[in-house]
């Protein structure tokens, strides 16, 4: 792939909607061994790279000819970006989180796809995307998901942050951009969300016990969107560069 030529998206946003599977690869082991770099790096310093590297990683057990194209894809595109790096800030900003979801966005199983992010002192230190394992029935309900699997990883980042010898003062903000969400959190629970799992509801008793503080974040100024879909180059590129993926000159400027 040295000589390929560079791509500005990591992965097609059509890709994850395409219900015909194309011909199986004969030989899995080049996809194989080409996703589990992708998750070193997603898991590392690229985060622009997480959902690309989630949705590839589903596939190892039978790749498709599709699924290589697209693994070929997310190469050509680190090529594109070589020079960017993830900058961690070392500012004064407090710890704060953000938790978004694609509701349905899987065409197979109709599962959605959760996102989180946390920054701290104005960098981004801690990110993930994974599938839900459950079908939500509703926007409100992947993304209520999608803010629980968010919290479990902000209880071991503060207490991490504790052992580190770092105060942790007053609750987490936790950003969401789906009002519903908030409202089911800090509300009552109504007949449409009595069939939620209640290993979800845990994020009632953080919000009383003043763990977390949710607040609403513009779906535009969301930062954990990059993480739960592919998305199209000029979004993409907004979102990286929020997140402190930068190119190395603009350090050095």
């Amino acid at each position: 792939m040295s000589d390929a030529k560079g791509s500005r998206i990591p992965m097609d946003p059509g890709y994850i909607q395409q219900k015909e599977e194309t011909e199986d690869l004969p030989n899995s082991d080049q996809y194989q061994s080409l996703v589990g770099s992708l998750l070193y790096l997603a898991v590392n310093t690229r985060p622009d790279l997480g959902i690309c590297a989630s949705i590839l990683g589903r596939k190892v057990s039978k790749p498709t000819k599709a699924d290589w194209t697209e693994a070929k894809r997310a190469l050509r595109y680190l090529k594109e970006t070589v020079e960017l790096k993830l900058h961690l800030g070392g500012g004064s900003g407090e710890l704060e989180g953000y938790a978004d979801a694609d509701w349905a966005s899987t065409v197979q199983d109709r599962k959605s796809n959760s996102g989180y992010l946390f920054r701290l002192g104005g960098g981004t230190i801690l990110w993930g995307a994974k599938k839900q394992t459950c079908v939500a029935l509703s926007s409100t309900e992947a993304e209520y998901i999608s803010l629980a699997q968010g919290c479990q990883e902000l209880l071991w980042l503060r207490k991490l942050l504790l052992d580190f010898g770092e105060s942790v003062k007053g609750p987490t903000r936790m950003k969401e951009d789906n009002q519903s969400c908030i409202k089911l959190v800090t509300g009552s629970s109504g007949k449409r969300s009595k069939h939620v799992e209640t290993k979800y509801h845990f994020i009632k008793n953080l919000a009383e016990r003043k763990v977390i503080s949710l607040e609403y974040c513009p779906t535009e100024l969301m930062l954990a969107d990059i993480l739960t879909k592919p998305l199209n180059r000029v979004r993409l590129e907004q979102l990286r560069a929020k997140m402190g993926l930068q190119p190395t000159c603009a350090e050095e400027e």
